[in-house]
C-alpha cells in the first residue's frame, strides 16, 4: 500500500510528489501525511521579528504554549516530523519516538531505523528549543500551534528578507502519547 505526499524542494523548485511506502506497523502515523504540502496552515501566525514587539510578541506566545505543553504531561509520545530548508532541501517524513522526553528511535518513511544523530530529529522540547533560537536570530518566523497539545506543528522561518535560499520548514503532527 502507498499514497502520495506533495512537497516542495529545495532553492523554490517546482512542486513534486512522491509515493511513500507504508509499512503497516506505521501506516496509522503516515496516514496523517496524506496530501501534506509545505504552504502556511490555517491559524498559524506570522510574525515580521524587523518590527518592534513583534518579537517580545512571538517569546510570550512561546512561553504560554509551552507552558500549556507541559501540563499535558506527556513525556513519551511518537509523532512526524518533516524539515525543509534552502539546503540540503526537504527531508520526508520521519516518525519519532521519545520516550521521558528524549529522543530514542527514528524511523524513516519505508520504516527502516534512522541514524538518531541527524541535526534535525526533535523531541516536542526541542522544537519548542529551536523555536526559541530561531525567535532570537530571524527576520520572520511563522508559526502554527496544534490545538490540543500545544506543540509547534508548522515553524517557518525566513533568516533574511529578500533572499530566496535561507528560508526553512519544520512541521509536526500525528502526536500520539
Amino acid at each position: 500500500m502507498a499514497f502520495t505526499l506533495a512537497g516542495a524542494g529545495c532553492h523554490r523548485a517546482a512542486p513534486r510528489s512522491e509515493t511513500v511506502p507504508v509499512n503497516t506497523g506505521l501506516s496509522g502515523f503516515y496516514e496523517d501525511t496524506a496530501g501534506a504540502t509545505l504552504a502556511e496552515p490555517a491559524g498559524s501566525q506570522t510574525f515580521n521579528l524587523q518590527t518592534p514587539g513583534q518579537r517580545d510578541s512571538l517569546h510570550a506566545q512561546i512561553k504560554r504554549q509551552r507552558e500549556m505543553w507541559r501540563a499535558g504531561g506527556a513525556p513519551d509520545y511518537h509523532f512526524l516530523l518533516r524539515t525543509s530548508c534552502f539546503c540540503p532541501g526537504q527531508r520526508g517524513w520521519v516518525l519519532v519516538e521519545v520516550r521521558a522526553g528524549q529522543v530514542v528511535r527514528v524511523w524513516d518513511r519505508g520504516g527502516k531505523p534512522a541514524p538518531l544523530n541527524e541535526r534535525d530529529n526533535y523531541s516536542i522540547d526541542g522544537l519548542f528549543d529551536l523555536l526559541e533560537q530561531q525567535a532570537d536570530r530571524n527576520d520572520v518566523v511563522a508559526v502554527g500551534f496544534e490545538d490540543r497539545w500545544h506543540y509547534p506543528a508548522y515553524i517557518r522561518t525566513d533568516a533574511r528578507l529578500g533572499l530566496p535560499d535561507d528560508w526553512g520548514i519544520v512541521e509536526a503532527r500525528g502526536f500520539r502519547p
